[in-house]
């Protein structure tokens, strides 16, 4: 894991502590909505609190996609490096 990735895997960690703080540990591959009980508010709201802890805006596409800290953690990662 690069120190890019794991920054940002920390940074949601971190936001999603904020959201739901029950739900920090768990698992990478592990569903955001099932096993965090996230609802759309909330994902919307650690969205936000993301995009403020990294200064950026993560389109509707990449939360769209992502359906796992992993997934969400690679989409932003492509985002701050300019891939798509």
């Amino acid at each position: 894991m690069s120190e890019t990735t794991a920054s940002v895997e920390s940074t949601i960690r971190e936001a999603l502590g904020v959201i739901r703080p029950d739900a920090m540990g768990i698992r990478g591959d592990a569903d955001l909505a099932q096993e965090a009980d996230l609802d759309s508010a909330e994902v919307m709201d650690l969205v936000m609190e993301i995009e403020d802890r990294l200064d950026l805006s993560i389109p509707v596409e990449t939360m769209a996609q992502a359906r796992t800290i992993d997934e969400l953690c690679a989409g932003i990662v492509q985002l701050k490096h300019g891939t798509p």
